[in-house]
This record gives C-alpha cells, structure tokens and sequence, in this order.
C-alpha cells in the first residue's frame, strides 16, 4: 500500500518507502537537532551556524521545530557554553528562525527534553521526524524514553560519528546508540563528515595552510557568510563537520564539500536532491536485532572503529528492515558484506534477504585483516529485512563490520 508522502506498510510495519523528505521544494516531515558544544571539541560553534545556514539555503528553516545544543552532561565549560550560544543566537537573528525552539541544555535540561517528547508525540506517518544527533546519546535517549513509544516509528535519527553515538573514552555516558536503536526508532549513519568538512586536525589550532580552503567565506560579499566565517575562527579549528548531516537530509547527499557548501550559502544555487543516492552502507552495529552478536569497540581498523561479535555459543544472526531515505523503492545492488576471518575456528555466513538466501553461503578464511564477500546485483525492495546468519565452531568469533550497498544503473 502506497502512502502520499512515501510511506508503505511492510509486514505491519512502517518504512520509508525508499524517496527522501525532500524532493527540492517541499520537505515532508519535520526537523529536530541535537548538539554539543560546551566541552570536548569546539567544533559546534561553526557546524550548528552553518548547518542552520544549510536549512534555510535550501528553504526548509520552518520545518526546524527543535534545537537543543550544549548537551554533554558529565562535564561542561561556561566558557564554551557562552561561545555557543553566541553562534546559536547570530544564526538565529540572520536566519530569521523562530527563538522558542532552540533549548540551551546546560540552563533548562527539562524544557529540552519536554521539547523532544513533544516532537515525537507529534509525530505520524504523515509528518514525520528527522532528528539529527550531532551531540551524544544522553539527551536524546532522555526524551526519546519519555515519548509514546507508538510514535517513534516516524522517527528517523541521523548520526554520523562514533563519538557522537556516545563512545568516547574520556567521559563515562550513560547511554550510547545501542540504547536508542531498539526504542523503535529507526536509524540512519552516513559517512564521517570530517572527511570533507574538516581541513584540521582535533586538538590544535589549525595552520595557516588548513584554513586556506575556507578562505572563501573570510572574502564573502555575503555578510552571512563571513559570519560564518567568524564563527569558525573563534573555534580556532577548520571544522564545521556536524553540519554535513544537515546537508544530507536535504540533499540525500554524504559527501558535502567545501565547494558545495560555497556553492549553497555565497551563490544561493541549492543542488536538486540526490534521489535516489548511489549507495547506502548498514553498519552492524546498527542492525535492529542482534541474536547471539555484542558490540565491540576495539578495532580501529572497523568502520566507525565499530563492529559486532558473537557473544558466545555457535550460533548468531543480525537483521534489520532496509528503511533509508533517498533510496529508490525497488533497486538492485551490489552488496559488500565485510567480516574479520578467524584465527581458530572457522565461521561459515549466510546473506539473506526478505527471508531468502543471496548467493550461496561463505566460509571464513584465516588471516588478519578484515574481508569482504561480494554479491552482484541483489533486488532490495524498501522495508525487506536483511539479515547476516553466521555459525562458527569453536574458537570462531563471527565478527562483523557492515553492509555496503551500491544502486546499479
């Protein structure tokens, strides 16, 4: 069953059916946001400017309706806090954004999360809400757990960093996305946007040769721009990264550059959304269920330095429903399933697919370094269940990093 805005019913369950909120004119849903800024890495100072710069470039700043910012709990700097909310304030005032919405956590922790509640309870198939986690998982599991659980299916979290998701060694959080996943929320991760949007290294000042890239907004005829400009110099970093997940919602696009950006907020020329965009990749630790698989955090070598393993016994399996936006509805892929072979014991995997085997099922090798396993032009329909069945002997481990799906033409 075909719903207007994109939604089918899958199994009993709602799903994107595959086109994303935006379509270059209208956005179908609403938007929440949630950041830090107040320890930890200044960076926020100039991501949360530019990506309110990012909304209203792309015309959809009435569809913000939560903001909350200086969100780490554990530990704070009033310093920081004030600097954030100097770029809070500035981007408000340019931007013409409505002040109510936006929550400074460190000064009213109950208005922010009252204010998340309300948005998810708000929420339904018809107004959907993308809630981009550009902070840790503390805040938002808060409200997240106070809202009707009923009305979390319409919410989609967007991430993108593995700090953010609450795994970071210098502070003790309650709460990381493996508390958040199985709320029944769906989750989205793309690409770590340092990639692209950040030009310096954390924890230094950046060179003369790292800010050369931005210098485009220093020169700005635009004096929001230059704004901008000053807002990230105060972070004393080339690093506007968050803002990257702002620019993906409303493009469908991971892989926002400084040239785009320059070309969104100085030449006012927004890009038509990439719909449907040319690959998704499924983290394992993101999956919904994992039967018999825990998460590990010890390889640096793992996407996000993140993977699953099996908890013990032979037997596991991870699954999750295919529910991305900016997908097409019904598209064939080539899906890379990359594992961590065995050093004793050999593990044997199979790829399923709405139930059915893809190819046929593959035994690890030994060695060190993290494989793949490749299968050529898969059909994925929106809302089928993907699933990674692995059964190891002893001494097999079953580790598993991601799902890579790349559209074919």
């Amino acid at each position: 069953m075909r719903i207007a805005i994109g939604m089918i019913i899958a199994a009993g369950t709602l799903v994107w059916a595959g086109p994303g909120p935006f379509d270059g004119k209208n956005f179908k849903g609403r938007i929440a946001w949630s950041c830090d800024g107040n320890h930890n890495d200044e960076d926020d100072w100039a991501a949360s400017p530019v990506a309110l710069a990012i909304f209203a470039g792309f015309g959809v700043k009435d569809r913000l309706i939560h903001y909350d910012y200086n969100n780490i709990l554990p530990k704070t700097d009033p310093a920081w806090e004030k600097q954030h909310e100097t770029s809070i304030v500035g981007a408000i005032e340019r931007y013409g954004y409505n002040r109510a919405i936006f929550h400074n956590v460190r000064k009213d922790l109950d208005a922010a999360v009252n204010s998340i509640v309300r948005a998810i309870n708000e929420s339904s198939a018809k107004n959907p809400l993308f809630f981009v986690l550009a902070g840790p998982m503390q805040v938002p599991f808060m409200g997240i757990e106070k809202s009707d659980p009923e009305k979390r299916k319409y919410v989609y979290c967007i991430s993108h960093s593995r700090w953010n998701d609450g795994f970071a060694p210098a502070y003790t959080f309650p709460y990381n996305k493996r508390a958040v996943i199985p709320t029944g929320v769906r989750w989205i991760q793309i690409t770590d946007q340092n990639r692209r949007l950040s030009t310096s290294r954390f924890g230094r000042p950046a060179t003369p040769e790292e800010w050369a890239p931005w210098s485009w907004m220093r020169d700005s005829p635009v004096e929001n721009v230059r704004f901008l400009w000053e807002r990230m110099r105060a972070t004393t970093r080339a690093d506007c990264s968050d803002a990257g997940m702002a620019y993906f919602l409303v493009s469908g696009d991971e892989e926002g550059d400084i040239t785009k950006l320059r070309e969104l907020l100085e030449k006012r020329n927004p890009p038509a959304p990439l719909d449907p965009r040319p690959y998704v990749r499924l983290e394992a630790e993101n999956f919904l269920t994992l039967d018999n698989y825990v998460l590990e955090d010890t390889d640096r070598q793992a996407s996000h330095r993140l993977n699953v393993k099996l908890a013990g016994g032979s037997k596991g399996r991870i699954s999750v429903p295919f529910d991305q936006p900016y997908t097409a509805v019904r598209a064939r892929y080539d899906v890379e399933v990359r594992y961590l072979p065995e050093t004793s014991g050999v593990c044997r995997y199979t790829l399923m697919v709405n139930g059915r085997r893809q190819g046929k099922s593959w035994q690890s090798t030994a060695g060190k370094e993290w494989q793949s396993e490749s299968f050529p032009g898969i059909t994925v329909k929106s809302g089928d269940p993907i699933t990674v069945e692995s059964e190891c002997e002893a001494g097999g481990t079953g580790r598993l990093d991601y799902l890579h799906l790349t559209r074919k033409p």
